[in-house]
């Protein structure tokens, strides 16, 4: 069996780079923004890891949370039922509902730029279920990422 790390080497291997007590990577590059990027008109201390909102059921007054990959762990904030209910682009809503005993039923939807599309659904997950869905949830918003790239780049190549 193969163990990938958060850089996807097999092995999990050195970190490909460091960064400088001035902050800045090798070579002068700095280092990339955070990927966790907030729902407009929420305040970054509504942030936390999934894991700590998992084991209850979610408020009466949201949607879902918005998850979003870092550093290996996956940071929620809450979409409240007053917010627009579009899914921001490129992120992704989980919600979940008890499903009998100690068990969640999952949802996931992805937001693109046309609609948003049921992405993932986990039945009766037990217990604390954010590392069943980190997986999906990071190589869906790496993805979304690396086409929306690759989208400019081509744009800006046929200009």
């Amino acid at each position: 069996m193969t163990r990938h790390d958060r850089f996807s080497r097999p092995g999990g291997g050195p970190s490909p780079a460091t960064t400088s007590p001035s902050g800045r990577r090798p070579g002068g590059h700095r280092p990339a923004r955070p990927a966790l990027t907030l729902v407009p008109g929420t305040r970054a201390d509504a942030a936390a890891e999934l894991s700590t909102l998992t084991g209850q059921p979610m408020p009466a007054d949201v949607r879902g949370a918005i998850v979003t990959p870092v550093h290996g762990t996956l940071m929620a904030t809450w979409l409240p039922l007053t917010d627009p209910s579009r899914i921001p682009q490129g992120r992704i809503l989980l919600a979940w509902t008890p499903a009998g005993e100690d068990r969640t039923d999952v949802t996931a939807h992805l937001g693109l730029a046309g609609a948003q599309v049921l992405l993932a659904v986990w039945p009766g997950l037990r217990g604390e279920w954010s590392a069943v869905v980190r997986p999906t949830v990071a190589e869906v918003t790496e993805l979304h990422a690396a086409v929306r790239l690759a989208t400019a780049v081509l744009d800006r190549l046929t200009d």
